[in-house]
């Protein structure tokens, strides 16, 4: 079983599928899970920070899985969008030019980052 087919099983259809078996306790991971179960909804987040978060140390993976099938509602399939950390998209000249601040004053690039921040 992949980490999906756990959070099927806890979230879709509610089939309270036990890990018996040694592969399946392998492949799953509370922090993944709660990860992926918040982003989900923004109401599945706040349960999730104010009922598994608080008590992620106390079960095994066993009751854990048991414990998020028990609170988490059932909910309608509906694909989970990943969130990504937005990257900066870094221009060629400034570039050049930090990199020349860098050399020129002997600091590192991301000294001369926050410099030319200052400075601007």
């Amino acid at each position: 079983m992949t980490i999906f087919d756990h959070l099927n099983s806890i979230l879709f259809t509610k089939k309270r599928d036990t890990l018996t078996n040694v592969d399946d306790e392998s492949t799953f991971s509370s922090y993944m899970t709660n990860r992926w179960i918040s982003m989900y909804s923004s109401d599945l987040a706040n349960i999730i920070n104010n009922t598994s978060n608080r008590y992620i140390n106390c079960f095994n993976k066993q009751e854990f899985y048991n414990f998020l099938s028990a609170v988490l509602p059932r909910v309608r399939f509906k694909r989970i969008s990943y969130i990504k950390k937005k990257t900066e998209k870094k221009d060629e000249k400034e570039q050049n030019i930090i990199e020349l601040i860098a050399k020129s004053r002997e600091i590192s690039i991301r000294e001369a980052r926050e410099l030319v921040k200052l400075n601007v």
